[in-house]
């Protein structure tokens, strides 16, 4: 019999299942989300049902089935990202995102990546001591994860050209969010100034730092792709609301 491969994983979700088992919600690297069934630990062994827990790297063992797959091993590769607070609520919304619009068992190869990275950030996030800075390095996590998982899905927004025209953006003409981009408006209270969207087009793609994140203009950028992405995002996530939200208003 083939000795099955040992692959890192992140657990995003749990719930009960048979006695003393679980299904768990697995992001997977190389693979993408992916449901398995496995042994929770006893009172006696509390050290197994620790491993269990969000935002730990882990590395398992699992034997594919239909659907359901049977978890065979669950080791921890250390002790975990230290979230805490608003990084704490950044990364339950992280995960109730990807199971949400994320298929089970659809090959999502970088999204693992993609996780890690945000996971790295948020914690990074903890040492920043300007309140209002680290706010808005927390939104900016947020933003460019939530843009990634568009692209993923085959959702990406067109940034370059508008979708009726095909046309570079142009600075002082108004644009209206569409399904994947934008569209030419003559209406200036339903759109957004051309070199506002190319303002959020940078802060979501180039290599922007926290130390970037002042003043005005960075805040309104940051809301601003907020409502773009939130938008966009509503269209697959459907009315159904996202629980994770509801720690933010706490």
């Amino acid at each position: 019999m083939q000795e099955l491969e040992y692959k890192k994983a992140f657990v995003l979700h749990t719930r009960p299942f048979k006695e003393n088992q679980i299904i768990a919600e697995l992001l997977v690297q190389d693979e993408g989300r992916l449901a398995v069934v496995g042994y929770k630990g006893s009172k006696k062994n509390s050290a197994k049902t620790a491993l269990f827990s969000p935002f730990r790297l882990l590395q398992v063992q699992y034997k594919s089935g239909k659907g359901l797959h049977s978890l065979k091993t669950i080791e921890a590769v250390n002790t975990g990202f230290a979230l805490k607070s608003t990084s704490l609520y950044c990364g339950f919304y992280l995960n109730e995102l990807i199971c949400r619009l994320c298929q089970a068992d659809a090959p999502y190869e970088t999204l693992f990546a993609h996780y890690y990275k945000a996971m790295k950030q948020l914690v990074s996030i903890n040492d920043i001591e300007d309140k209002e800075i680290q706010l808005a390095a927390v939104e900016l996590v947020l933003r460019r994860f939530e843009d990634k998982l568009l692209s993923m899905l085959g959702y990406e927004l067109n940034f370059a050209t508008t979708l009726d025209t095909e046309l570079a953006f142009e600075d002082e003409l108004y644009y209206e969010l569409f399904e994947g981009g934008f569209v030419h408006t003559n209406f200036a209270n339903r759109g957004i100034l051309g070199k506002e969207v190319l303002a959020v087009s940078e802060l979501l793609r180039d290599d922007w730092q926290n130390s970037d994140l002042h003043g005005s203009d960075q805040l309104y950028y940051l809301k601003l792709a907020k409502r773009i992405l939130r938008a966009s995002l509503h269209r697959h996530l459907g009315d159904k609301p996202l629980k994770s939200r509801e720690l933010f208003r706490k």
